[in-house]
């Protein structure tokens, strides 16, 4: 499939969100676009799934990536997935997404052992025993319209004592809110005992220096972050 030009994607990826607080016309946008996302990840140089997947590697040791069973939380089309497989992680790979358009483009990809449908939500938890894996990844999921900061400490519970939640969010500056209701709700747990803020490192996520100007583009919004949590080991 031809790559669409750069100022079309980032139209559609920046500039037409889908609707806030309107989980449907989310769902729509995200089964819409799943045949086509991949490729439009790589127009807009996405490197998230990479810089995760690197940033996990360096936390554990190469015994450990052959076997740890991972949940790749908020999968989407499962190029985090590859990018996590691809660094070196053999075990045992969950996938769980709310969009079926997103999974079906996952599972083609024959990386994952299980394959989820499910919003998660503060009361829609996950559905997976406590202590289930070894480690959780999230590549873009925490963010408005996605998955909500008073889901961290579900991801957590899953997680094993003293295992590692890497996650990446994004800069954009209609994401304010979100970021600040994010750290208050890590500052929390981390107060509450139940998890350590261990990093925090900004990294490229998109390139947009050369879209056009057309559209008014901050280029602040190129960048995410990268962080690691560690859970306590209180069982």
């Amino acid at each position: 499939m031809a790559q669409k030009p750069l100022d079309e994607v980032y139209g559609w990826v920046f500039n037409i969100p889908p609707a806030e607080d309107n989980p449907t016309v989310s769902l729509n946008y995200y089964d819409e676009h799943g045949a086509t996302w991949d490729s439009d990840m790589k127009t807009l140089a996405y490197t998230a799934p990479e810089v995760a997947a690197q940033k996990a590697a360096s936390l554990v040791s190469q015994e450990q990536m052959k076997n740890f069973k991972l949940l790749d939380l908020g999968a989407g089309t499962g190029l985090s997935g590859v990018a996590f497989r691809s660094a070196g992680f053999l075990g045992n790979m969950s996938a769980l997404d709310g969009s079926e358009g997103m999974l079906k483009v996952a599972m083609e990809k024959g990386i994952y052992s299980d394959v989820t449908e499910h919003i998660l939500t503060s009361s829609n938890p996950l559905p997976y025993p406590d202590q289930s894996f070894d480690m959780v990844f999230n590549v873009g999921a925490f963010t408005i319209h996605n998955i909500e900061p008073d889901c961290i400490e579900d991801a957590l519970r899953v997680l094993k004592p003293n295992s590692y939640l890497v996650t990446t969010v994004r800069m954009h500056c209609y994401m304010q809110d979100y970021k600040i209701r994010f750290y208050d709700e890590l500052n929390r747990l981390e107060a509450a005992g139940l998890m350590k803020f261990c990093s925090r490192e900004k990294f490229l996520h998109y390139r947009l220096d050369e879209v056009s100007d057309e559209f008014e583009i901050n280029l602040a919004d190129q960048y995410g972050e990268v962080l690691v949590l560690q859970k306590s080991g209180i069982n």
